[in-house]
């Protein structure tokens, strides 16, 4: 029998908080983060609305002033959950084993902003200052780290952690877009059942609201044109959904082997139970109409867990709010669920959070944790019209109580890689 996996900490910073604990009463007031961009001026931008990480203070994270220059903005969020999360689990991180403490985050490549190439390329002549081998211009090294390739590296948060912390075990970082946390809390799940840790720092960041990001979405027509409606623009299975909106933030989990978190008395959260992944093998930005690849990664997550599609209480649907995407997770659902995914309660943590990109798994599992302690289902906002083609039941618009014992959570991402996990409440078997 495989080491049983339970979530004792939780740390999240989103655009609807930056404490766990003010994003899920945001969530349950059925509140919208989406506003007006204000990191860079969007004004002469077709897509001039995203859900950004408000009131951020920076001043009460530990880093040391050497790590400064490689922390970018998602670095700092998730430096701000993972302390949150920690202090969550009551961790004395003295007592712990180094070498069986490990890390598996998901996280995209920073993207600079335009104003980060200008401050460090900011001299005429350094084409010319090259071309004759001059390299003083570089002794000001500063502005050059913000754009150099060891800060923009996916793995340099994971990376970082690792130093804060002492971890000497296994350090790893899921880079597959909209997929990335989630396959960073499976891959750490396999870690802590195989027994190459007993403790892992698991979750995701992600801040990629800028200039190139906006535009290159934008030009996809994968981002919603709401600029004069931002708090109604992500509907995720709306007939008159048309984009997602993008967002920013980070989320944290403490992940243990049932015993060493038994034997210090943490306070479990929840058991992760199930993880399935797979891909589409379709195309780079679209998604099958059939579901195709986001069905198998559903059943193996269910497999895994050793679950029959009626025993989950509730799906947390990776709900973009797309046109394509929406559908093709319906049909996908439905091939997975049959008849009984008419009576499972469906929502989308995006209509109110917009798309985190590489951190939305990890904040929608944080979701489905709270989602089973509470026994209260976050909504879809903004639903008003239904999609004949999207037909089940979104919970729509308000939160809604229910018991919960088992939630699947769905992420599925560009490029067709798909992640599944299943999480339970916790029974001392």
């Amino acid at each position: 029998m495989s080491r049983r996996v339970v979530i004792t900490g939780m740390g999240a910073v989103t655009p609807l908080g930056v404490t766990l604990q003010s994003t899920w009463q945001n969530l349950m007031k059925a509140q919208s983060a989406i506003g007006h961009i204000s990191l860079f001026d969007a004004s002469s931008f077709p897509v001039k609305i995203a859900a950004e990480v408000k009131d951020f203070d920076e001043s009460s994270l530990y880093l040391p002033e050497e790590m400064e220059p490689f922390a970018s903005r998602s670095t700092k969020f998730s430096l701000a959950a993972t302390q949150e999360a920690i202090e969550n689990a009551g961790l004395l991180l003295e007592t712990l084993d180094p070498t069986m403490f490990g890390v598996s985050l998901g996280g995209n490549e920073e993207t600079s902003k335009l104003s980060d190439f200008s401050n460090a390329f900011r001299e005429d002549n350094l084409l010319q200052s090259l071309h004759n081998r001059d390299l003083s211009y570089f002794n000001d090294s500063y502005h050059l780290a913000r754009i150099w390739a060891l800060r923009r590296c996916a793995s340099t948060t994971a990376n970082i952690l690792s130093i804060l912390y002492n971890i000497q075990g296994p350090v790893s970082t899921s880079s597959t877009a909209c997929a990335s946390s989630a396959q960073a809390i499976g891959k750490a799940m396999r870690m802590i059942e195989y027994g190459d840790a007993d403790i892992m720092i698991t979750g995701g960041s992600d801040s990629i609201i800028t200039e190139f990001s906006v535009a290159g979405f934008g030009l996809l027509g994968a981002l919603s044109k709401s600029n004069d409606n931002p708090e109604g623009a992500s509907k995720p299975f709306d007939l008159k959904r048309d984009g997602f909106v993008l967002g920013e933030g980070a989320g944290i989990l403490i992940m243990e082997e049932l015993s060493h978190a038994q034997a210090r008395g943490a306070n479990i959260l929840a058991e992760i139970t199930g993880f399935g992944t797979s891909s589409n093998a379709y195309r780079i930005t679209d998604s099958p109409p059939d579901g195709r690849g986001a069905d198998q990664s559903m059943r193996s997550a269910l497999q895994d867990a050793g679950l029959d599609p009626e025993d989950i209480d509730y799906i947390n649907a990776h709900g973009t709010s797309t046109l394509v995407n929406d559908r093709s997770e319906t049909q996908a659902i439905k091939k997975v669920f049959g008849e009984a995914a008419y009576g499972t309660p469906i929502s989308s943590n995006k209509s109110m959070l917009g798309h985190l990109i590489a951190s939305a798994g990890t904040i929608e599992l944080i979701v489905s944790a709270m989602t089973i302690q509470k026994s209260l289902i976050p909504p879809t906002i903004n639903y008003e019209i239904p999609d004949p083609d999207c037909d089940l039941d979104y919970v729509p618009n308000e939160p809604r109580k229910h018991q919960v014992d088992a939630v699947l959570s769905n992420s599925f991402a560009f490029g067709g890689q798909n992640a599944s996990l299943v999480v339970e409440r916790y029974y001392d078997a």
